[in-house]
Parts: C-alpha cells; structure tokens; sequence
C-alpha cells in the first residue's frame, strides 16, 4: 500500500476514534427507549448494536462491502433468532444516523474544519448507512442459503405497516420487466402496502426501455392502490437519464432510502391528523 493509500486511510481516523469511544453512552441513549425487551434480546441488542456502531464508523474509511455483507448475514441471523423484526434493525440505524451525524458536525465545529471537509466527512457517513440498510434489506430478503449476489431476484421487503423496499440490483431486462411487474403487483397487494420504494442505486444502466418497464410497474401499481417512490439514481444514470430525455417528474424520487422514509412517516402522519 503506497503512503498516499495509508494517509487516505487515516484520514478521518481522530473521527473513528471519537464515535467507537462514544458507543457506550450512544447505545444507552438507544436503549432508554427500547421497548421491553426479555433480558436475553437486551444484551443481543447492544452487541449488536456495539458492532453496528462500530461498523458505521468505519464507513469513513475506504468502503468494504464484503465486510458490510457479512455483517448484514449474520444481523438477519440474529434478528431471526431474536424473532425481531428487520424494521427494529432499520430504526436502529436512522437513530445512530442522526446522533453519529450530530456528533461529527460538533466535532468539526470544535475544530474549525473547513466546509468542503465537513461535507466529504458526513457524505462518507451517511454514503455508509445506506450501504448498510441496502445490504441488510438484501440478506433479509434472501432465504439463507442464497448468496446476496444473486442478482436476478426481486426482493420486497416490508419495513412498516404500509411501506415496503424493492432494492434492484444488476441489468433489468424485458424477462426481468415481465417479473418486477408480476411480483411487485402480487406481494404489494397481498401486504397491503402504500407505497413501494424502489431503489435504483444497485442497477447499472437505465436507458429508454428500462425507464419505460419502470413507468409501466408504476403504472400498474397505482390502479392497484400503491405508490411508488424512486431512490438512489446516481449522477452518472441521472446525467443519461437527462442526455436520452427521460422525464420521471410524475413519480416521487429522493437521494437516498434514509430521506424517502422519513418523508413517507411525515406524510403518513399528517394524514392521520
């Protein structure tokens, strides 16, 4: 490894150091609002979540997705046995999201580090999270016997009562269409869902016949009562998108899975008042 590959490496590390050193008073900050867990999920809970912690941390340096996968196997293993819910597993990453997140910003105030460091620091950060909520949705999704590269499967996975997660992966074509239509009417029927979101992040080209299969599984699914929220184009596809006049304004679409969640909580929560 060359001394600029070193130097990257530890570029964040006083960073690392000062979120891993703050797991303890962050996992009792979590904890104070748990629900009341038996005495053996509790103390499963905060290794878990010590690990996750941990985890997130390290998202500030070079990513690492086997590593990231392998904790996301072995988390749906746990919650499996806890007979938690993957929804507690997400919750628990929204929050250490926003206090990890505050932490930084008062670290980097308290330092006086320059605005375009401060928002390289929190893009890694927050980049990470999603990693991780992308490739937990991914081992959940799969029977453990599969590996997550299987890439022609389409998984939804229910967070909450009316939302649901259609992470793709891979190259969509007109067979792979045909099934997302199929499956994405049939599963968001059968639970009940109000909206699927369908995150983008995983696929490697969207070109006219993509964006038009896409357009027509939302199509279908808004007869059958189901709106659909895009997350995760990245510049790159936005910028062909853009170059092959693909217009997607009809259809809700948000940076990253983290954002459209919590407007769809907000949105669900006007409603009820």
């Amino acid at each position: 490894m060359s001394m600029k590959a070193i130097h990257d490496e530890n570029k964040y590390l006083e960073f690392i150091n000062n979120i891993v050193d703050a797991k303890t008073k962050l996992i009792q900050g979590r904890t104070n609002g748990d629900a009341p867990y038996p005495n053996i999920v509790n103390v499963s809970l905060r290794r878990w979540r010590e690990e996750m912690i941990e985890l997130l941390a390290q998202s500030l340096r070079t990513p690492n997705s086997n590593t990231i996968s392998r904790w996301a196997c072995s988390s749906v293993t746990l919650f499996r046995q806890l007979d938690l819910s993957l929804e507690v597993a997400i919750e628990d990453l929204h929050y250490f999201r926003d206090e990890i997140g505050n932490m930084i910003k008062t670290d980097s105030i308290k330092i006086e580090l320059s605005i375009d460091t401060f928002y390289e620091l929190l893009s890694l950060f927050h980049s990470g999270v999603d990693r991780a909520i992308y490739r937990l949705t991914m081992a959940y999704s799969h029977p453990l016997t599969e590996t997550i590269s299987s890439e022609l499967s389409i998984p939804i996975v229910k967070v909450t009562d009316t939302i649901a997660i259609l992470p793709l992966i891979g190259d969509i074509n007109s067979a792979r269409a045909k099934d997302l239509m199929e499956r994405s009417l049939s599963q968001g029927s059968a639970l009940g869902l109000s909206y699927l979101i369908i995150d983008l992040s995983g696929v490697t080209v969207v070109d006219t016949m993509v964006a038009d299969q896409l357009f027509k599984v939302v199509a279908a699914l808004k007869l059958a009562g189901i709106q659909v929220v895009l997350t995760g184009i990245r510049p790159e596809i936005a910028q062909t998108m853009v170059n092959l006049g693909i217009v997607i304004k009809h259809i809700p679409t948000f940076a990253s899975l983290h954002t459209a969640l919590i407007q769809l909580q907000k949105q669900k929560s006007i409603l009820r008042n």
